[in-house]
């Protein structure tokens, strides 16, 4: 069986039945199930003594002790400074607590800027080749191009990229601009949910976290191209990246957020009295936050024959 049937067969067991072993009810987070029994089947089929599994972004450690837990005496390594989400600066210490509590050796937090850490990556892994590579980092523009770009010599000929969160139209589009500029890799698999989790009423959020969560796309190295060249589904409208320019050009750019809060509680008389209502390429969420622009997406869909 050749390790593109063998990561299809995982993604559908996974799909059907989530995680691998029972919740052990020390590790909580924002993960589906459906990925996170994915990432375990993966790394049991894929990871050989010469190659660990790497994820970016740790948080609490959800994602990456329900790996480790599974694979034996092979490496588990997760990339976070826990800059975001942390303010009391305590998830470093949730993480390894729970890594004692499980009684897990083989994971290990590597505390960097994502960029720093993939850009010394051989230092870090030991000799080590990434043959599953998760990405759940900041999902910025630049920041998920950066973590597809940075980690191409450090991954292993069979590997499997897996990008957390592709609900997300920026998500989506840095995947599409990665495959389109480096054909040797492919999209295998795609799928995405009706939106958000936290946009979504408590019944149907419960059913996403079972499932994929906020969308997730699959990508393999194919330098033979038997895979077709397939591509997440992006909007051709460019308003939202041009708009970076003119943040980054701005005197006090870092003031942007906090005018955006304001926007949204005055977004009527803001619309009425601005040049911005009469523009068409206006994009407007529907919700305060967390809004993906990734209305009717598919679902579970393969590259490729299965």
């Amino acid at each position: 069986m050749n390790s593109f049937q063998v990561i299809v067969n995982a993604i559908k067991e996974a799909s059907e039945k989530g995680l691998l072993s029972e919740d052990s009810g020390v590790l909580t987070g924002f993960s589906g199930e459906k990925l996170i029994g994915m990432l375990q089947r993966l790394s049991i089929h894929l990871l050989t003594a010469d190659t660990c599994y790497l994820e970016v972004g740790v948080f609490k450690g959800l994602t990456l002790l329900s790996v480790a837990k599974e694979i034996g005496k092979n490496k588990a390594f997760g990339i976070d400074n826990f800059a975001y989400f942390d303010k009391e600066g305590i998830n470093q210490g949730i993480v390894m607590e729970r890594m004692r509590k499980l009684d897990l050796t083989n994971a290990k937090i590597i505390n960097c800027d994502f960029e720093d850490a993939l850009e010394n990556l051989e230092v870090e892994l030991e000799g080590k080749k990434v043959g599953v590579y998760f990405i759940d980092g900041p999902h910025d523009y630049r920041s998920q191009l950066m973590c597809l770009q940075l980690i191409k010599p450090f991954l292993a000929d069979n590997a499997v990229i897996v990008i957390d969160d592709c609900n997300y139209s920026h998500v989506r589009q840095a995947n599409r601009d990665f495959l389109q500029t480096h054909p040797e890799f492919k999209l295998l698999f795609q799928s995405y949910t009706k939106n958000h989790p936290l946009n979504l009423p408590e019944a149907e959020r419960s059913e996403q976290i079972k499932g994929w969560w906020n969308g997730v796309n699959v990508i393999v190295k194919d330098p033979e191209n038997k895979i077709k060249a397939d591509f997440p589904p992006t909007r051709r409208e460019r308003t939202l990246y041009e708009n970076e320019h003119a943040i980054h050009a701005t005197k006090h750019p870092e003031v942007v957020p906090f005018l955006l809060k304001v926007t949204n509680i005055c977004a009527p008389l803001v619309y009425r009295f601005s040049k911005l209502s009469k523009k068409n390429t206006v994009i407007k969420g529907k919700y305060q936050a967390m809004n993906t622009y990734s209305e009717n997406l598919p679902g579970d869909t393969f590259s490729i024959e299965n």
